[in-house]
């Protein structure tokens, strides 16, 4: 695993053995695969009964989230560009915890975090990073919830496996 700067002082991203891009910019590549997303929403149309209104056609998926995913990524950077300055509004503004209050014990409790695509709608793409300090953020990957909890599936359960590896990689050179 190997550490990439998106902007000095503010994001990073996770670059993960035998992967070919950082967790950032794979979402980007995988968000904007017109043909990948078809292909992966009509494998997994089940998981869009989550969303019952408004439905979604694995068609009509695979254009939200290359929206969503695009919003999301440029929002990301302008935000750590601004959290640079003395007055710009923060990354802190769109993380927020992974862990509900209740599982305040949870010993990544204060460092698992989450951006979410589309603030105003039932969001489903999300950017899943570890805060290292305010406005320090090392991104881990990303993943589509469509369930209610992110150990319904199994994808999504590799993302907080990442998390966890990444926190005790981050620990181990001294960024948290």
């Amino acid at each position: 695993m190997e550490l990439e700067t998106i902007i000095e002082n503010s994001l990073y991203a996770i670059l993960w053995e035998k992967e070919e891009y950082n967790s950032l910019d794979q979402m980007a590549v995988w968000c904007n695969d017109a043909e990948f997303l078809d292909e992966y929403f009509n494998e997994h149309a089940e998981k869009l009964t989550y969303y019952v209104n408004p439905s979604y056609t694995p068609q009509d998926a695979a254009i939200r989230t290359q929206r969503e995913a695009t919003a999301l990524i440029q929002e990301l950077k302008a935000l750590a560009t601004e959290s640079l300055t003395e007055n710009g509004d923060s990354l802190d503004d769109i993380f927020e915890p992974l862990h509900a209050v209740e599982a305040y014990n949870h010993p990544r409790y204060h460092t698992d975090v989450k951006a979410k695509g589309y603030p105003n709608e039932a969001p489903w793409l999300r950017v899943y990073a570890v805060k290292c300090d305010d406005n320090l953020y090392v991104i881990t990957g990303f993943g589509l919830k469509l369930v209610q909890d992110m150990r319904d599936d199994p994808d999504l359960v590799i993302e907080l496996q990442k998390l966890e590896l990444a926190t005790n990689y981050l620990d181990s050179i001294g960024m948290i």
